[in-house]
């Protein structure tokens, strides 16, 4: 990876890309089908006040608040401001917080992502515009913030109980590529995290924390990842069903992903 620095590039995962005086973003993981009646209740209200990043939001709602998208499922980015911020049913998806501390308020501002990676890897027209609005959207929170203040992470994505050794039905020989057809259970979630890790580190210039491994317990999108983040605090909660294997709760830099699929996969053999 080329991060356009000399040097060797930030640990992340240490705070090595954020000035001593500003707090990183801080992810508390919460089993959905455990939540104790106190973060319950904080989630219920946080939703009063909070701007909510809907992934199938339709055109007006988006051109209302502002949400740059290819279209309803595709991705979704929400506005760079102070708001705190939410969205649900994550499955295939994966999110990114941006956050940093605006120079002319010194208070926290942010944005939120939900994309499908089943869209934005496959579809040119939809990779293309997404890699724009992301890269627009991290712009303006660098320009807007203060340096050494910005903090990013990536979440969301599943195993993928069933992938496939044979193409799908409609694979076009010569046309389309076959391994994008034959992938692994963690082949779509590896794909997801290393352009959004690519993408965002030529801007950032260190690459973000993901903050827990793919999921493995997506049945429907009544037990799928909810995220929320309080602005103020940079505080993030990922409400999600139990994880039996420890490894895909921990966080990880998202340029070393392949080393932490193989870690949950020798996991997962015992």
């Amino acid at each position: 990876m080329n991060f356009n620095i000399e040097g060797p590039r930030p640990n992340t995962l240490k705070n090595e890309h954020l000035n001593k005086e500003f707090k990183p973003i801080i992810g508390g993981i919460y089993d959905r089908n455990n939540l104790d009646p106190q973060t319950d209740i904080l989630l219920d209200n946080f939703k009063k006040n909070a701007e909510f990043v809907n992934f199938e939001a339709k055109e007006k709602e988006r051109n209302d608040r502002n949400l740059l998208s290819n279209g309803s499922e595709t991705y979704v980015i929400s506005p760079c401001d102070s708001l705190d911020k939410y969205s649900t049913s994550y499955l295939d998806c994966t999110g990114v917080v941006a956050s940093g501390v605006g120079k002319l308020t010194g208070k926290n501002i942010s944005f939120m992502s939900h994309q499908n990676p089943e869209v934005f890897l496959r579809d040119d027209e939809t990779k293309k515009k997404f890699k724009k609005d992301l890269s627009d959207s991290i712009d303006k929170l660098i320009a807007s913030s203060v340096p050494g203040s910005v903090d990013v992470v990536i979440f969301g994505g599943q195993y993928e109980r069933d992938s496939h050794d044979i193409p799908e039905d409609n694979f076009r020989l010569g046309i389309d590529n076959i391994d994008d057809y034959m992938e692994g259970p963690y082949s779509l979630y590896l794909k997801s995290i290393k352009f959004l890790n690519y993408n965002l580190s030529q801007k950032l210039r260190f690459s973000p924390v993901v903050m827990t491994g793919p999921n493995d317990n997506f049945y429907s999108s009544s037990n799928a990842t909810s995220v929320y983040f309080d602005n103020e605090k940079r505080r993030l909660y990922l409400i999600r069903p139990k994880q039996e294997a420890s490894k895909k709760n921990e966080p990880f830099m998202a340029s070393n992903v392949e080393q932490q699929i193989d870690r949950i996969k020798n996991n997962d053999e015992k």
